[in-house]
């Protein structure tokens, strides 16, 4: 009877590090296991309706996957003994000694070397497998990986390695070879499979070796034999091998010299490498934006002040272009002794307060920042407490008793030097506490006098930068005439003309950049119609106060962003027929890969990579060693790096 599946079993989908695993909880007997997920594909087809071979050509039609009998009898076979299958006898949990407990949802099975099956358990308990079954394992996962490169299946043959990796995370061979996966992403094509193969057999000889037999091409399996003769398919396979050979040699007496000059030349078999010089791609998110500039800048707002009363000028003028604080006296007219000494009086009052309470402020400041650093030793101590307390319990990690005495030792010591700035603090709080009150009353003082001579001054009422002035030094000054222009310097209102189907509403938020920088927030006040465009007026809040002075190409609105974009150097970019290009360096081999530019100047260019092959730190060839241009190096070249090109 065809085998099933058993429909009880509890599935649940998990990754690690970009591996796919489906993980198998049986309720009947508590334990867990984990599969592949082309393995856990496979066992979903176990339905008790189908035979083998119908199973095997399911499973090559649906997920390219190519698995013989004997492959599926030994799948079967393992997941029947695992309890898996309808029918079958269940797996039965490891034993526990006396007085311990097992963990039934993690299961180690080891296997020997030579049985190259498919299935995978869970993860092996780190401490509970020996050295000889890691490397068991090691080798088993690896041999999979090679078989499944060979059979031009890269997205499989990944999952593998990155199993491989769990076992021997520092083995440099294994990780030179997931880089090669990194950099060649999803790609399956001819020349990938075969540059990979060669990289593995060559950091992982004896594996290869062991499967080379099982991945000779993929020849198709002869149906039958001659009729009547033993062994007609090898005979026959023997002559057309000796045929195909035969035309060869007969074609390369044929065509000579010029034949394998071409081979030669095609193969670039005795090129010399290229000496080249390589720096790494930089990841970042780049801003893409509309390409017309800003139309109209012009301040949130403005307004005339002027006196109201009449009057000689006495103060100096402030500079145009000057920013003002809210409240701050812009203009002065001629006062009484009087009334000019009691203003003076207050105003040096109000500076001395302020002299006093910066003192006392910087005093308290710095204590406070030796009470930061005292605090911040008691919390590294309380960490190392916490983390090594439960270590210090099992007697792991190395940690002792002293260790743990001269921990809570230091955060007791910390504690005693808080209690101590507690009362080394207490007078200059104190002190600032005063000095801040009594700058607090001189100014209310010098503002109640300021009030009353309202009449003889004018003030800011609110914060801006000095546009224009109407009066001169010395000059007398007319009731309620306008002498100096107040511009608003909290922000600035642009409009920019977009294509009528960019999406911007009323009350949304946009992004400027002013100056090429970093985009700003900002809110769209107005959205018109501007013939087959579209107007939009940008409310943009400005901390410099410098924006409404500076002309309108600075301002750009951002249309979209590009994530992942790469920041290469512009001497790395290669213009060819089909478009630009880049020569990654892939273990010294020249790997070319297209991109699209997305901005560029003559230092650097971003760049957008659509095949997925590009990743921060990837090598890029930037310029030949000695002179030269990098579009006569081909694709596949030998490269001979000499070092990070040089600075600009």
């Amino acid at each position: 009877m065809p085998p099933t599946f058993r429909s009880d079993l509890v599935c649940s989908r998990e990754e690690q590090q970009g591996v796919v695993f489906y993980r198998i909880d049986d309720p009947k007997t508590q334990t867990s296991f984990r599969l592949y997920e082309i393995e856990y594909l496979i066992a979903t087809k176990l339905d008790g309706k189908h035979e083998p071979q119908q199973i095997i050509e399911t499973v090559k039609s649906e997920f390219n996957f190519d698995i013989t009998v004997p492959d599926l009898e030994r799948f079967v076979g393992q997941l029947e003994s695992m309890g898996f299958l309808a029918g079958g006898a269940p797996a039965k949990p490891p034993a526990a000694a006396a007085g311990e407990e097992v963990d039934t949802n993690v299961m180690a099975r080891p296997k020997p070397p030579e049985e190259l099956d498919i299935v995978e358990p869970d993860m092996i308990v780190e401490d509970a497998a020996s050295e000889p079954d890691k490397r068991n394992e090691f080798e088993r996962l690896l041999k999979s990986a090679l078989l499944h490169v060979k059979q031009g299946y890269i997205v499989h043959a990944r999952d593998y390695f990155l199993a491989a990796k769990e076992i021997r995370p520092n083995d440099e061979r294994l990780l030179a070879l997931i880089r090669h996966l990194e950099i060649i992403g999803d790609a399956s094509g001819p020349a990938e499979v075969t540059y990979l193969w060669n990289q593995a057999k060559e950091l992982f000889p004896e594996e290869a070796l062991a499967v080379g037999p099982m991945a000779e091409g993929k020849a198709p399996r002869a149906t039958g034999t001659v009729p009547g003769v033993a062994g007609g398919e090898g005979k026959e396979d023997s002559l057309r091998s000796r045929l195909l050979w035969t035309l060869l040699l007969v074609a390369v007496l044929v065509v000579g010299v010029g034949a394998l000059y071409y081979v030669i030349k095609v193969g670039r078999i005795f090129d010399a490498a290229a000496k080249v010089n390589v720096a790494p791609v930089h990841a970042s998110r780049v801003s893409v934006y509309f390409p017309k500039e800003a139309i109209e800048v012009k301040p949130l707002g403005e307004v005339w002040l002027s006196f109201e009363a009449d009057g000689k000028l006495v103060t100096e003028l402030p500079i145009v272009g000057t920013r003002v604080d809210a409240g701050a006296v812009l203009l002065q007219l001629e006062l009484q002794d009087g009334q000019q000494k009691q203003l003076e009086k207050a105003r040096a009052a109000v500076e001395k307060a302020q002299g006093e309470y910066d003192s006392a402020a910087k005093a308290l400041e710095s204590l406070m920042a030796e009470r930061e650093g005292i605090e911040t030793e008691r919390a590294a101590a309380e960490k190392s407490l916490r983390d090594m307390g439960p270590k210090a319990v099992l007697g792991q990690g190395g940690v002792s008793k002293r260790d743990i005495e001269e921990l809570k030792h230091a955060k007791v010591q910390a504690n005693k030097k808080l209690t101590n700035m507690a009362k080394k603090e207490k007078k200059p709080r104190a002190a600032a506490a005063k000095a801040e009150k009594a700058l607090a009353a001189a100014k209310k003082h010098l503002e109640g006098l300021e009030k009353k001579l309202a009449p003889r001054l004018i003030r800011a009422p609110s914060a801006g930068t000095i546009a224009e002035l109407k009066i001169a030094a010395g000059e007398t000054a007319q009731k309620a005439k306008p002498v100096i222009l107040l511009r608003d310097a909290s922000g600035v209102r642009l409009a920019f003309l977009v294509p009528a189907k960019a999406d911007f509403q009323v009350g949304g938020e946009a992004l400027v950049s002013v100056g090429h920088g970093k985009p700003s927030h900002a809110k769209v006040a107005a959205v018109t119609p501007a013939g087959t465009d579209k107007r939009v007026e940008i409310s943009l809040a400005d901390a410099t106060g410098s924006y409404a002075t500076m002309a309108v190409k600075e301002f750009h609105l951002v249309k979209e962003f590009v994530e992942p974009a790469f920041l290469v150097p512009t001497s790395a970019v290669i213009q060819g027929k089909q478009g630009p290009h880049l020569l990654l360096d892939l273990q010294n081999r020249a790997l070319e890969r297209p991109v699209d530019v997305i901005e560029n100047d003559e230092a650097n260019t971003t760049v957008r990579d659509n095949s997925g092959a590009l990743r921060e730190g990837v090598l890029v060839v930037v310029s030949k060693d000695g002179g030269g241009d990098i579009s006569s190096i081909p694709d596949g070249s030998m490269l001979e790096t000499s070092g990070p090109a040089p600075a600009p």
